[in-house]
């Protein structure tokens, strides 16, 4: 049995019960304090490592490669800019009726519905009566507040989402957060040369996601503060900032 005794200055060691035990002093330095700062950081720090790296796995396996293929119908669509198929892809849905209106949210203030019409052939009907064009959000988080306000003003209860797979998690966790109860149905394009379905063989991709990972978990604490702050709890919130409530 051990009995210690402290000092400001150092260590006494009182080892009782043993033949020939006797005291003696450590003396703990500004080095051996340091080390153990030092030796507790990197515990510390591989954890959080470790945490973000399961994380980064989750995420991996929320990013959906290809598009539904037979997407059920909403209210209204909306396409968050970003990539050169994605409203093409939009409009297309449209055409076939999955949707009464479309948004497309991010435009550059310079470039006019002409040129966007020119995006894909036969899509000036839908400009001159189905599509209205969002020149205000310049990030996802703009996306999201700018379709609230459009989604409630036209009173639409169901939303198809159309963005870039990689882009799919956050949209719908910053969507979630700013239309708690709208229904959000995810229609993901996936960009060229963006290879999400083997990313752990393509370094530019890997890259890239983790970028993507990073704006991504402020967007779902975002979302889940909102979510439990209306008593869904822990559980609940993640679902829905995940859109798995209905899964």
């Amino acid at each position: 049995m051990r009995e210690m005794a402290f000092s400001k200055a150092e260590k006494t060691y009182n080892v009782a019960g043993m033949e020939g035990a006797r005291e003696f002093p450590v003396r703990v330095t500004p080095q051996n304090r340091f080390i153990s700062w030092f030796k507790i950081a990197c515990l510390a720090g591989a954890a959080v490592l470790l945490l973000a790296g399961i994380g980064f796995l989750l995420f991996s396996c929320l990013i959906h490669d290809q598009p539904v293929a037979n997407v059920r119908a909403g209210d209204a669509i909306v396409v968050l800019t970003g990539g050169e198929a994605r409203i093409p892809e939009a409009i297309k849905l449209l055409a076939q009726g999955k949707g009464r209106r479309l948004l497309i949210s991010g435009v550059n203030p310079v470039t006019t519905r002409t040129e966007l019409s020119s995006l894909m052939p036969d899509s000036r009907k839908w400009f001159r009566c189905c599509i209205d064009v969002d020149k205000v959000a310049r990030d996802t988080i703009g996306n999201a507040n700018e379709t609230r306000s459009w989604v409630k003003k036209r009173g639409f209860r169901s939303l198809i989402v159309v963005t870039a797979s990689y882009h799919m998690p956050r949209s719908i966790a910053e969507l979630r957060r700013a239309l708690p109860d709208v229904e959000l149905i995810p229609y993901p394009v996936q960009p060229r040369n963006l290879h999400t379905d083997s990313w752990w063989a393509h370094p530019g991709t890997l890259q890239f996601l983790a970028m993507e990972y990073v704006k991504f978990v402020p967007a779902l604490g975002r979302c889940m503060a909102i979510e439990i702050g209306r008593n869904r709890g822990l559980f609940g919130g993640t679902r829905q900032c995940l859109n798995m409530a209905s899964s």
